[in-house]
Formats: C-alpha cells, sequence, structure tokens
C-alpha cells in the first residue's frame, strides 16, 4: 500500500462483542434492539436479513451507527452527505437526511449516543454535525475552521464526550458532552491533542483513522492507516505511545471496535475481500496480540462495523472501485 493513496476514508463503532464463529446467514438475535413488544416477539422469531441494501449507483457507504434500544442504523454516503436509516428487521435502508442540507456534502463515520443524537463526521467539510434522531433537527455544527482537514471516524467516551480523528491534520478533536447538550448550534471544534511532533508522523495519504475509547475514559487508542500503526493516547496528559504489535504485519484499522481489551480493526486494505483482525490488548494498551484475521463472509471492500447483538453489520465501501457491484450494502457477519 502505497503512502501516496489520496483520499481514504474510515471510521468505527465503540464495543464489540468477541468474534467467535463466523457463519453465513444469521438467525435471529438475542440482544439486537427493538423498540416495541410486537417487534421483540417478531426479533426472536425470523431470521434476521443477512444484507441491506442502500440506494443510488454513486453512494460509496462509509460509517456506520448501531442505535441502542432501538431496531434502528444509520448509514452515510462519502459522495453526497446523504444519511440513510435502516431497519435490522428489514433489508433495505431508506433516506433519512437527504444530501446537501446544513453544508453536509458528505459523511464519513458516525455514533449515536445515549441521548438519541446521531455524531457525524463530515470529511473534507471540517464540520462535526449533530442530529436528533427522533425529529431530524439539526443541533450543532462544529466547525474546524480549516480546509487542510478529513474528519473521518467518531468515538464516544464514557462521560459523554466525543473524539473526531483526522487523517490529513495531525490532531484528535474533541466535543465535550457540555458542548453537545447546549442549545448553541454553530461552535468551533476544538483540538483535544496536538499530534504533531507525536510518536504518530503524518505522512501524504489518509494517516489517522479508526478510533475507540477506553472503558475507563482515560485512552483513545487511534488507527494509523499508513503506516499499519496504532497509537494510545492519553487524553489528560496528551502523552502518544505507539502499540507494539508483536511483529504483527497486515493489520489495519479503518473501523476499531473494542470490548474490554479486545480489540477488533476492520479494513479492505490489502484485502479487497475484507479484513477483520481481532486483538488482545495488554492492560496497559500498549501491547496487542493478534488472536484471529477473518477474510470474506460478505465482505466486499469494506470500511467499518457496528456491532448488533453478537453480529457486525459491515459497510462495504467499495472505495475506488469504478464499477462498484450493485445495490451498495451492509452485511450481517455472525460471531
Amino acid at each position: 500500500m502505497s503512502h501516496n493513496r489520496l483520499f481514504r476514508p474510515g471510521s468505527a463503532a465503540v464495543a464489540v462483542a468477541a468474534l467467535l464463529v463466523l457463519g453465513g446467514t444469521a438467525p435471529a438475535l438475542a440482544a439486537s434492539g427493538g423498540d416495541a413488544p410486537h417487534a421483540a416477539a417478531r426479533h426472536h422469531r425470523e431470521p434476521l436479513p443477512a444484507s441491506y441494501s442502500i440506494p443510488g449507483a454513486k453512494t460509496y457507504p462509509e460509517g456506520i451507527a448501531r442505535q441502542q434500544g432501538t431496531p434502528y442504523f444509520y448509514v452515510g454516503s462519502t459522495s453526497d452527505g446523504t444519511i440513510y436509516r435502516g431497519d435490522v428487521h428489514e433489508s433495505a435502508t431508506k433516506v433519512f437526511l437527504p444530501g446537501g442540507k446544513d453544508g453536509r456534502t458528505s459523511v464519513a463515520g458516525m455514533k449515536t449516543d445515549r441521548a438519541g443524537r446521531l455524531i457525524v463526521a463530515g470529511g473534507a467539510t471540517g464540520k462535526v454535525f449533530v442530529y436528533d434522531t427522533r425529529t431530524r433537527a439539526l443541533l450543532h455544527v462544529f466547525d474546524t475552521g480549516r480546509t487542510d482537514t478529513f474528519l473521518n471516524d467518531v468515538a464516544l467516551a464514557p462521560n459523554g464526550d466525543a473524539y473526531i480523528s483526522d487523517s490529513i491534520h495531525p490532531a484528535l478533536w474533541h466535543i465535550t458532552a457540555a458542548e453537545l447538550k447546549s442549545k448553541q448550534v454553530q461552535q468551533p471544534l476544538h483540538v483535544g491533542v496536538d499530534l504533531t511532533n507525536s510518536p504518530m508522523v503524518y505522512d501524504d495519504g489518509f494517516n489517522g483513522n479508526g478510533l475507540v475509547v477506553t472503558g475507563d475514559g482515560r485512552y483513545v487508542l487511534l488507527a494509523d492507516y499508513n503506516d499499519y500503526a496504532f497509537y494510545r493516547v492519553d487524553v489528560r496528559t496528551h502523552q502518544v505511545v505507539p502499540i507494539d504489535l508483536g511483529g504483527a504485519k497486515g493489520v489495519s484499522g479503518d473501523g476499531l471496535l473494542l470490548r474490554g481489551n479486545n480489540l477488533t480493526a476492520v479494513t479492505e486494505l490489502d484485502h479487497p475481500e475484507g479484513q477483520i483482525s481481532v486483538l488482545k490488548l495488554s492492560h496497559d494498551y500498549t501491547k496487542a496480540t493478534v488472536v484471529r484475521t477473518v477474510l470474506g463472509h460478505g465482505m466486499h471492500s469494506p470500511s467499518t462495523a457496528a456491532v448488533d447483538g453478537h453480529d457486525l453489520l459491515i459497510v462495504n465501501f467499495q472505495f475506488q472501485i469504478a464499477d462498484p457491484k450493485l445495490p451498495f450494502n451492509v452485511v450481517r457477519v455472525h460471531v
């Protein structure tokens, strides 16, 4: 993979079940969300779809967010900023927010928080957009004020703060829980940790990508997509420490998921059939051992994933594929 590869967005989720056994079409899940008793009954009675279609021939979906306590998930288009909503029980997604509105011309990573807000990284717009998933109202636009930036992925901390990776500008951006709760719509987006002169060196192409926050809120684990590397960023002291992969090669994190000390990295880098790497982290998050690597299972140039019960919902991005396989979709990987 050349370090000169341009504009490869990524994304991620906050938690994941440890990958155990991968199968084909997934059976009904015991832990998927539902918002009514009849939905829960249907949930246990019928198999969930193995694939969810996304409209459009040039959509190139990248980020995904699974909204807990509901049957919904959200997927965004990098090409025009449209945000789609899917129901885990139905095989087709629908437009939730049209592209271009509010200056949202492209979107990458996204997450939903406990308050029902959808937090969306706006890629090259240099903005983060926040919406109310109940009313679809625009709540906030956080703006870097920069043009040399690509806001790539979103991770949520236990205290309600949000962190945003930047693939071009060496910074980890930060939105506080108080800023998310405020009534002010237009707000500046502040740097949480300046990565300039840190061990994480920004080269040409895409650098900062998938990220997660540890359960104690102390660290952000950040993937350097260009260099097949991972870093532990201390949000208090701003210390940046490389994570030792023990000599493992070819592990990249377009999307990251974390549960306890189990880190899951999703990417298509060098693997158009998709690659899921499961890593066991040391107690201080400075070392990692690759437990297993999974290829295929319906993935097709994927970007990232979200958790749905014991399954992963994986976005088939197909970035830079001129003649993509249609329809674009999200595939369910049973674990």
